[in-house]
């Protein structure tokens, strides 16, 4: 084979420059076929005759062995030409060089060389790497010249020989790829450790020419790409201590801290947005963050972009978020990628200090009058019914992430109804579908089954229960339109208790209130939050309002008195530890903003200082029979068939009984007809009153129930 049968660099071309990348690898390939042509030609393989009588790599002859041991070791090509070779190689480079000079398209291999601060030698390896990707033919050649059929990839050793700068020892050579730094990371590490060089997927779709895309589990943000941005409707002063931030001149890290979905990477985009800058974003989330981080740092310098990463957060033992360790911040800023600022984001702020200059913001979570402006942006060009935004950021304390999804969740399904509006059932149904939170472990969701309808008291308590939704619905108007909000710095929850008789209501009301403001309702397990061992009930209890902060939820405390009993005189250990419990729960009463009803049969044991933490009190009184009537009725569904001999009137009077009794007997009725087949009657109403009171240990006399005792006669077993 002679030199003239290779494919040449195209001399009559060095007016122009490169017309794309695929031509500019056309010329480099064909730089690299000279440089290998005489690497081969000046190679002695097996001998002074270079006879190949067996397979390269797999057989040691006792000839290649004598030889081997008997050459000089290698010194670089370079050494090894006449002035003609040189000339030619040194021609094949000049001519690339010109013609880049005049390429005025930004190519993605010159980037590169760029942007990682290349040489000569390195740029040289780096298409040698590349040539595989381009020709399968190169594995071939690579193994030949290697003495190796498994070695497909160029090695370390080969491109030393090759492109050797004058002057300098092979020794020293080849130490360049054993130094961390912007040329050694673009080759596979796992590759580089066995003598190989191998470039990461990420060079290899860069240099393609087609970007680099979000398979790798980061995203690419172009500011300058016109992608559409929601408004920045809040924390405006964040953002421009961001832009103060990023027009320092010089090497900088800015660190933001905040809750999740609390708007740290929507910032970051917008800075972005402002700068016409790239960005890439990656999780650090899970215990491979290290390599996700090196990639994300590889992915950032290939595309001149800036670096930002997220979730740092770790989790202890027990399973608490804790900050980012000195450790981590350590290593993440050994990375050192090329834009001068980087961006390191986690929900809790670190006191760990970097050596690079660091600037922390902390993103604190949204006001109610902030999250009022979230819901109007998001809601902008939608109507509500039978609900108002001012009643929606008072209830969820969401963060602008989950305000916005579900806002569009809901106006997306208003539309597949085809719905003209929002109705205050499906925004809060989408916003429920935001909430994140362990409150089903500490507590029982209760589903509302009843409405204002249903409810069978006094007028004077039915009021207060609406003025009591009504807290909650005006809540923004008072706090912050106002001004209130300036005078009294806490206790804007909503705190109501129901006191009286079992059976009167409390219950039924609890969840009346909770289908009223559309809210879901948690009754807390008592069994789960009082413990024997000291502490345990107060982090039992701090978990509880944790939790229903972020559900966003009504808290149901039943039989309260047990938790908010009175504290009493301190005589033991046992005494002071249920004052302690007592206080912190009353405490936590009032920090917390949200809404809580608390029910009690015992009014007397309640603690004095608990009353003035609660907003309202009702008071269910044993039903009149005027009331019980009414019960009776309204538990009968319409679709019920009911015999006209039943004598309401004689059932209310007769039986002194609670709303809870009477469901009790009314039920048992239905079942008693549906087992013979007819309607419900007043045979069947008797009965199971009977049966009621005889559960309860009250006698039933005969002569007490008049002209209606002959329907308990075939019935004497009941």
């Amino acid at each position: 084979m002679d030199v003239d049968e290779l494919n040449r660099v195209d001399a009559a071309k060095l007016e122009k420059g490169y017309g794309g990348q695929d031509e500019l690898m056309r010329e480099q390939m064909s730089r690299l076929d000279l440089y290998l042509y005489y690497y081969y030609s000046h190679h002695q393989w097996l001998g002074p005759s270079s006879e190949m009588k067996n397979l390269l790599g797999l057989v040691v002859t006792r000839e290649e062995f004598e030889h081997n041991l008997t050459r000089a070791a290698q010194r670089g090509l370079s050494t090894q030409l006449d002035a003609e070779e040189r000339e030619q190689l040194n021609l094949a480079d000049a001519a690339i060089t010109l013609r880049l000079e005049r390429t005025e398209t930004a190519l993605p291999l010159t980037e590169l060389f760029e942007r990682f601060h290349l040489d000569p030698f390195e740029q040289s390896c780096v298409i040698t790497a590349y040539a595989p990707e381009i020709d399968l033919k190169y594995t071939k050649l690579f193994a030949y010249l290697q003495d190796d059929m498994t070695r497909k990839a160029p090695g370390v050793a080969l491109c030393c020989e090759l492109f050797l700068p004058e002057g300098m020892e092979l020794a020293s050579c080849i130490s360049r790829f054993h130094r961390d730094g912007g040329f050694t990371r673009l080759f596979r590490e796992d590759e580089l450790e066995k003598g190989l060089l191998v470039l990461r997927r990420e060079v290899v779709e860069f240099l393609a020419g087609e970007g680099l895309s979000d398979r790798y589990g980061f995203r690419f943000f172009d500011g300058a790409g016109g992608e559409r941005l929601d408004a920045l409707v809040i924390q405006e002063d964040i953002a421009r201590r961001l832009d103060a931030a990023f027009a320092y001149p010089g090497r900088c890290c800015i660190r933001l801290s905040g809750p999740r979905g609390g708007g740290k990477r929507f910032q970051i985009e917008h800075l972005m947005a402002r700068q016409r800058a790239r960005c890439v974003f990656a999780n650090l989330e899970g215990s491979e963050w290290r390599e996700q981080a090196q990639r994300a740092s590889l992915a950032a310098d290939l595309t001149n972009a800036y670096l930002c990463l997220y979730h740092l957060d770790r989790r202890d033992e027990t399973g608490q978020l804790v900050p980012p360790d000195t450790a981590m911040l350590e290593e993440l800023e050994r990375l050192k990628p090329n834009r001068d600022k980087c961006f390191l984001l986690s929900e809790l702020p670190s006191a760990s200090r970097l050596r690079t200059l660091t600037v922390e913001l902390e993103i604190p979570a949204p006001t109610e009058t902030e999250r009022l402006a979230l819901f109007e942006s998001a809601l902008r060009g939608a109507v509500l019914d039978g609900c108002t935004v001012e009643e929606l950021s008072a209830k969820f304390r969401f963060s602008p992430r989950q305000i916005r999804t579900a806002c569009e969740q809901a106006i997306g399904l208003a539309r597949l109804d085809g719905a003209g509006a929002v109705s205050g059932a499906l925004i809060h149904r989408c916003c429920y579908r935001q909430s994140v939170h362990k409150l089903g472990e500490l507590a029982s969701q209760i589903k509302p089954g009843y409405t204002w309808d249903d409810v069978v008291l006094p007028e004077a308590q039915k009021s207060l229960m609406k003025r009591a939704c009504g807290h909650i619905r005006y809540r923004h108007q008072v706090s912050a339109r106002w001004g209130f909000a300036k005078k009294v710095g806490y206790g804007w929850g909503l705190s109501i208790l129901f006191a009286g008789s079992p059976g009167t209501g409390k219950t039924m009301c609890a969840q009346v209130i909770a289908n009223e403001l559309n809210m879901e309702i948690y009754k807390i397990n008592l069994s789960q939050i009082v413990s024997k061992y000291i502490g345990e009930t107060e982090k039992n209890l701090r978990a509880v309002f944790n939790e229903a902060k972020n559900a966003s939820c009504i808290l149901f405390f039943d039989e309260c008195d047990a938790l908010f009993g009175k504290r009493s005189e301190v005589k033991d250990s046992h005494d002071r530890n249920a004052n302690v419990e007592v206080a912190y729960l009353l405490q936590q009463i009032e920090e917390y903003d949200g809404v809580c009803i608390l029910a009690t049969n015992l009014m007397g044991n309640i603690d004095a200082a608990f009353m003035r933490r609660i907003t309202y009190v009702v008071h269910f009184p044993f039903p009149e029979p005027p009331a019980r009537e009414a019960i009776y009725r309204g538990m009968l569904p319409a679709g019920a068939p009911v015999s006209d001999d039943i004598d309401w009137r004689f059932m209310a009077e007769k039986f002194e009984l609670s709303g809870g009794h009477i469901k009790n007997i009314v039920l048992s009725a239905a079942f008693m007809a549906a087992g013979e087949g007819i309607p419900i009657s007043m045979k069947h109403m008797l009965r199971a009153a009977v049966t009621e009171l005889k559960k309860n240990e009250i006698v039933v006399v005969r002569e007490q129930l008049r002209e209606y005792a002959d329907l308990l006669d075939d019935a004497q077993g009941d």
